[in-house]
């Protein structure tokens, strides 16, 4: 699963988070002030819901607009682990940035900084 970096987008209204993954989501009526639990299909790229098939355009057009997905706790673990990874990504790769005449120091700051990866990534899953 990979984390939109740039999301809702403007020119895809209504297409929701993880569009390339079947999942439930949440749609909001504006208007109603209303929440809706749908499905998403990504192949037919359609929501489903108990009145029919939704596209992203029809939906916008009824005034629904998108809320959020609905994570599965596999889906949340797999995506907060991807970013313990990143955070320990950043800090392996400053240490190895990071260069001083004093050998003594710059060895201090890389042990710091690959003990702060490791106990990042001993953070494990959501308690």
């Amino acid at each position: 699963m990979t984390n939109p970096t740039n999301w809702p987008n403007p020119e895809r209204p209504g297409v929701p988070m993880f569009p390339n993954i079947s999942g439930r989501h949440v749609l909001e009526n504006k208007r109603r002030r209303s929440l809706k639990l749908v499905l998403w299909d990504h192949e037919e790229e359609h929501y489903c819901t108990e009145v029919g098939y939704m596209t992203p355009g029809n939906m916008v057009a009824m005034d629904w607009e998108y809320y959020a997905p609905c994570l599965t706790a596999t889906q949340i673990a797999e995506l907060l682990a991807g970013e313990r990874e990143r955070c320990a990504v950043t800090c392996e790769d400053n240490s190895v940035i990071m260069a001083s005449d004093n050998k003594s120091i710059e060895i201090a700051i890389n042990e710091i900084l690959r003990i702060t990866a490791e106990e990042i990534r001993k953070l494990g899953a959501v308690s």
